[in-house]
């Protein structure tokens, strides 16, 4: 009985000495699992929008801009942005002027330097616009909401870990009221510097 209790005392001791150092082993050389599936950003800050106004000449715009982006691989991603720009005079009219702006498109990165991203982006939407302009014997009034489209680039400079600050410029089409009150289209320039925040970075979109 002796005999037998030494036995197995002595094969669970052989057992134990060499399950120890495997799993030891497996935990200092297994590679940890990769990071998968997409990886989100949100940013907001200054934008400015240069509108031209029938009679008026060119009016200017300040405002917000908030977007945020799902990017499945290095080279794109999809981006929903909005923005709101307001002025307090539209000239020779008393009015006061303002644009809301939703937009939903692709983002194509093709080319990637160290802590540099720039990029190129199509977006489509619409705008709500509500301004003034003058018109013979007084001024029109009106807002309208009609489909955008705005096409651009720019980059972003990574500065701290998950922070970036974007810089990037569009054309962006829309619509207003001329004299008469009838819609035409209306080519303006909106430019925008942000800070971006990534919930996530992952190994394909690491810089």
């Amino acid at each position: 009985m002796r005999n037998t209790i030494r036995t197995a005392g002595k094969l669970s001791l052989l057992m134990i000495m060499l399950i120890v150092p495997a799993a030891a082993q497996n935990l200092l050389t297994a590679p940890s699992p990769a990071v998968t599936g997409p990886a989100y950003d949100f940013s907001t800050g200054y934008t400015y929008l240069a509108m031209p106004v029938p009679g008026a000449g060119q009016v200017h715009l300040n405002g917000l801009d908030a977007s945020g982006s799902v990017a499945w691989n290095p080279r794109w991603d999809a981006v929903l942005d909005t923005n709101y720009l307001r002025t307090s005079d539209v000239p020779g009219t008393g009015h006061q002027a303002y644009m809301l702006n939703t937009q939903f498109g692709p983002e194509f990165y093709p080319f990637v330097h160290r802590g540099t991203r720039f990029f190129a982006r199509a977006l489509g939407g619409s705008a709500l616009i509500d301004g003034a302009v003058p018109a013979r014997g007084g001024v029109y009034h009106g807002w309208l909401v009609r489909p955008s489209l705005a096409f651009g680039g720019g980059f972003e400079q990574s500065v701290s870990g998950r922070f970036a600050v974007r810089f990037n410029g569009d054309y962006l089409r829309t619509l207003f009221y001329d004299s008469s009150g009838a819609a035409l289209p209306q080519n303006n320039l909106r430019l925008s510097v942000s800070l971006v925040v990534r919930t996530r970075k992952t190994a394909e979109t690491a810089w």
